[in-house]
């Protein structure tokens, strides 16, 4: 590199605290990042970076373009804020009433924005281009695919993604990598128990949704117990239940609402199969009907043995062998980052947040989350080298010879189809060339035919 990277980090991560701070302060929750999504484009406008705005709402698509325009190592940041009051005393904590950046979704946007402003300063030195995504939603239903949707993996073709998200139970400084599945699918459940409703003093003139209701939510825990296999990792929750409206009344319904995790997609669909006769079965015991309905949300996250490997191995250089690990151990979160991994070759990994001493950290989603911002620097560092490391090797280039085989190939139809078109064209022309003469000789022997009946 001919310029001072290293300074050039150092200076990009002292403007992204500033960026992430401002971010705090003023958190969007999903689907209404219009605030966020204005910062994000004035500092890419700042650095003179391309970028398409308003995908999948507020998502951004940004390239830098390197040498190779048509082949690129994409990077995700999410966008979206939660609906949590937060209760710190940070000098720049939210100022919008119950919101918070309590998943720490602004230190991800200023360490890709501290990238980019790396990367747009090495740009002509870069082998390939990358392709930033900030992506919106993510904490509701999620925005990386409506963006894969809109093209955000195309044009240039992104056959490598890498993402990150701190972790405030790791200390600063620190990069953990989970080996294989990372996350785990998810599947959301409602039911509707339909009994009916009368006196409380007078149960058996009615049908009492809430007993049924409640064995069901017991019963449901010997899905995973009882009807798989012990050494299959599933979860099944009950989060949220409604019912009633006066202590004296037996309601007519109960509605209650929970969630399926797996890490085997396979199991998935066997585990809805059981929840839905696990419901059936008793409310039919108890005389009471019940609607049971699925919503599945996310596929289960793998990372890419490749990438990892690469990955693994600039953190080791970068950050020291002691503050690396490798794990096999899977969490039973989700997240769509899923979905670049499927469209895509990626890697998702975790980045330490945890302040110096603070063993007793608040985790993710809380409102006292207060993490270190010195895991800015760790992620710009990470995704920096990671991409230029991933440029490096064979399987870009391979990635790159595909897409220049499959050009060719739709090129070549193209042209074959356009020949084609010719072909049809001249025969059409041809054939119209014989009607016009046909409709000449018959004009002819119209007039030779009108002439000898004068005659």
């Amino acid at each position: 590199m001919t310029k001072d990277i290293y300074q050039v980090i150092e200076d990009a991560f002292h403007q992204a605290v500033q960026i992430r701070r401002a971010l705090h302060r003023r958190p969007e929750l999903s689907g209404r990042e219009a605030e966020t999504e204005e910062l994000i484009c004035r500092e890419l406008d700042a650095m003179g970076v391309e970028y398409r705005r308003h995908v999948a709402g507020h998502g951004i698509i940004a390239t830098i373009y390197g040498r190779n325009r048509e082949t690129a190592v994409g990077i995700r940041a999410d966008i979206d804020a939660l609906p949590v009051e937060e209760r710190t005393e940070s000098p720049f904590k939210s100022e919008i009433p119950g919101v918070m950046h309590a998943c720490g979704h602004d230190l991800h946007t200023a360490a890709l924005l501290g990238t980019a402003r790396v990367l747009k300063a090495v740009e002509s030195e870069l082998e390939y281009s990358v392709r930033l995504f900030f992506e919106p939603a993510e904490e509701t239903t999620g925005g990386a695919w409506p963006m894969i949707q809109a093209g955000c993996l195309k044009d240039p073709s992104v056959p490598f993604v890498i993402g990150l998200h701190n972790d405030p139970l790791l200390p600063c400084g620190t990069v953990q990598f989970i080996r294989g599945c990372m996350n785990a699918a998810s599947t959301e459940f409602f039911v509707t128990v339909h009994g009916k409703a009368c006196h409380g003093a007078h149960p058996h003139t009615g049908v009492d949704p809430l007993i049924p209701a409640c064995e069901i939510v017991l019963a449901l825990q010997s899905v995973i117990t009882r009807r798989l296999d012990p050494a299959a990792t599933a979860l099944i929750t009950v989060g949220e239940m409604h019912s009633g409206t006066k202590e004296n009344i037996i309601p007519s319904e109960t509605k209650m609402s929970g969630i399926i995790r797996v890490l085997d997609m396979d199991l998935r669909d066997y585990i809805k199969e059981q929840v839905a006769t696990v419901c059936r079965g008793i409310c039919e015991s108890a005389g009471a009907t019940c609607d049971v309905e699925f919503s599945d949300s996310y596929p289960t996250l793998t990372n890419d043995d490749r990438l990892l490997e690469i990955t693994q191995s600039v953190a080791v250089r970068e950050l020291g062998a002691e503050n690396v690990s490798v794990s096999d151990h899977p969490s039973l979160g989700a997240d769509d980052f899923s979905y670049f991994c499927q469209s895509s070759r990626g890697l998702y990994f975790n980045v330490g947040a945890q302040r110096p001493g603070d063993r007793k950290a608040a985790p993710l989603h809380s409102g006292t989350f207060d993490p270190d911002e010195n895991c800015i620097h760790t992620g710009i560092v990470m995704e920096v080298f990671g991409v230029m490391e991933i440029m490096k090797a064979p399987e870009m280039a391979n990635a790159t010879k595909d897409n220049t085989a499959n050009g060719t190939a739709e090129a070549a139809n193209t042209t074959r189809e356009s020949a084609d078109g010719t072909a049809e064209a001249a025969d059409t022309t041809r054939e119209s060339a014989d009607d016009t003469a046909e409709a000449a000789d018959t004009t002819k022997e119209n007039t030779d035919g009108a002439k000898e009946t004068r005659e």
